[in-house]
């Protein structure tokens, strides 16, 4: 009766302890996640509302609309507003003393967000005092535009950002969290099973036994640390190498884009046998242990001459006298391959062996699937980094990313001594594109000046959409005459551009021009006389004007 009692404790006890340790990991792994969304999607909203105060709240006419009381016309343009934002539910204008420093508010309101927007004309200087427009945002749509699938706002629920609330599908405890554990447990468990069972009949086995319960806390606490993949899988097979009886070398080879990679090895040259690559493991899972002859007749029916010769020389082919290979499981499919060898015995290797091989490799495909679900969350991260950085309307840089990315080469051409040149472009005639055409094809052509854009300069240079019909271009290793050329090429580019859609369009271009180091060494004053000298050609129907002509003209 003991005895039943110590086969049924022993399981629950390790899976409830397993359980605890995968369940406080997952939880902590989604609380770091969580708050990388938060800073993610308030990003994103600020961007999207800076996009649409940009398109129709930076804007002359809506200014004079509001302004002079023309509701029933603004609320046309709000109309428009709404198509070519698709999360925007309602657009209204709200008749109130406007005191907010900023040019929009953003505010909570159940699964929605308002966001109040001051009217501006559209050189800044002025905006309506007694009327606000409010839109009335999807809260839930930025989400699933970062294809975010875990979170949803909902009325109650945790604290998120702008005072919103979500909850999530996701649980810690899991079905994955269960079947980790499952697998945990099953393997220490029929190592503690094993133990209780021949304690009696083999007490010559007690060291090694010992060994096996060492390397098992050994291998979890390294695990549950979180060590990186390749530590995990060398200590796994050391430890196997320790425990498995007659074990004297042995590797783990993984699945990659359909080929066989070594990743650990013990009594092999490593780095030499990371040279090669298998096309197929199939024949090698047939017989899971394999006698010299086999070994020898599999590596001949299988190998080139070219590998054969680098097993040998790496992988000591000729020397093995038996070979247990267990196959990785991991969601149904052979994902890796697990390998001991003998040099001494044919008959090195046991179903004894076997079996433990098998607990070893559990673990294998334990840390398999945790890199794989790392790489899955850095490629995800990845994404929402990218979206925060670019411009929603044309997907080039935004301006908080210009801004990192400038002061970056402004770095190194101190360091190595170079010229950088910050050129300010501001769309002529714009306006009428959105007057005659509405905003949705003045969206579209200024997605297409920005393609355009793009192609005239060198893929290390930056191009950044400042808000409006305003962009920005950095431009590394650059003297006057050079950048004077792609100016050149850039007010081409940007006149040929006469039909969008089948209409007729007529813009051009004002190109400012400021050099690094000698009109300034700060990225915002570059931007801050590259921005006077586009404003000093626009105001004399220049094209392309430097920042030192305007210093002269202005001496002079």
């Amino acid at each position: 009766m003991r005895g039943l009692v110590w086969f049924i404790l022993i399981p629950a006890l390790v899976f409830v302890t397993v359980l605890v340790s995968v369940y406080n990991i997952n939880k902590a792994q989604f609380r770091w996640y969580v708050e990388n969304v938060k800073k993610l999607y308030a990003r994103y909203v600020e961007r999207y509302a800076e996009s649409i105060s940009v398109s129709y709240f930076q804007w002359t006419t809506m200014y004079e609309l509001l302004k002079e009381n023309r509701l029933d016309e603004a609320r046309i343009w709000l109309e428009d507003l709404k198509k070519n934002f698709d999360f925007v539910e309602e657009a209204t204008v709200l008749v109130l003393d406007v005191d907010e420093p900023d040019p929009f508010k953003i505010s909570p309101h159940g699964e929605k967000l308002l966001i109040d927007f001051k009217v501006f004309n559209e050189d800044l200087s002025e905006f309506v005092k007694d009327k606000a427009v409010r839109a009335v945002v999807d809260a839930q749509g930025p989400l699933e535009d970062m294809g975010e699938s875990r979170l949803y706002i909902s009325p109650e629920g945790e604290e998120f950002v702008f005072g919103l609330k979500y909850k999530s599908n996701y649980s810690a405890l899991n079905l994955r969290a269960f079947i980790q554990s499952i697998s945990i447990t099953a393997g220490v468990t029929a190592f503690l099973l094993l133990w209780m069972i021949t304690f009696w009949q083999r007490l010559k086995q007690e060291s090694r036994l010992r060994k096996f319960n060492e390397a098992m806390l050994e291998i979890t606490k390294s695990f549950l640390k979180g060590e990186k993949a390749d530590k995990l899988y060398q200590l796994i097979l050391q430890k196997a190498i320790e425990v498995v009886p007659n074990a004297q070398a042995g590797s783990v080879v993984i699945k990659r884009s359909g080929k066989w990679i070594y990743v650990a090895a013990v009594g092999y040259d490593l780095e030499g046998l990371k040279q090669i690559e298998f096309a197929d493991q199939a024949d090698w899972f047939e017989k899971p242990i394999k006698n010299s002859r086999d070994v020898n007749e599999l590596n001949r029916r299988k190998l080139d001459d070219q590998t054969f010769q680098k097993l040998k020389e790496y992988g000591r082919i000729e020397e093995i006298k038996c070979s247990l290979v267990v196959p990785v499981i991991v969601e149904g499919e052979i994902a890796m391959a697990f390998n001991l060898e003998n040099f001494e015995r044919e008959d090195a290797f046991d179903e004894e062996s076997l079996e433990l091989a098998r607990l070893f490799a559990n673990y294998l495909a334990m840390v398999f699937t945790r890199m794989k679900q790392e790489e899955r969350l850095l490629e995800q991260q990845k994404i929402l980094e990218h979206l925060s950085s670019r411009d929603p309307l044309t997907n080039l840089l935004n301006r908080r990313a210009f801004e990192e990315y400038g002061e970056k080469m402004l770095s190194l051409a101190k360091r190595e001594n170079k010229t950088v040149a910050l050129l300010f472009m501001d769309l002529n005639h714009f306006k009428n594109v959105n007057d005659e055409h509405g905003h949705g094809l003045g969206d579209r052509a200024l997605t297409f000046i920005a393609s355009r854009l793009s192609k005239v300069l060198r893929q290390s240079d930056l191009l950044a959409r400042f808000g409006g019909d305003e962009f920005v271009a950095l431009i590394y290793d650059c003297d006057k005459e050079k950048v004077l050329t792609i100016a050149e090429r850039i007010v081409q580019t940007v006149e040929k551009l006469n039909r969008v859609e089948g209409r007729q369009i007529n813009v051009g271009v004002s190109v400012g021009i400021a050099l690094y180091p000698t009109d300034a060494q700060e990225l915002d004053q570059l931007v801050r006389l590259a921005d006077v000298a586009m404003y000093f050609a626009k105001k004399r129907s220049l094209k392309i004007v430097f920042f030192s002509d305007v210093a002269t003209a202005s001496g002079g």
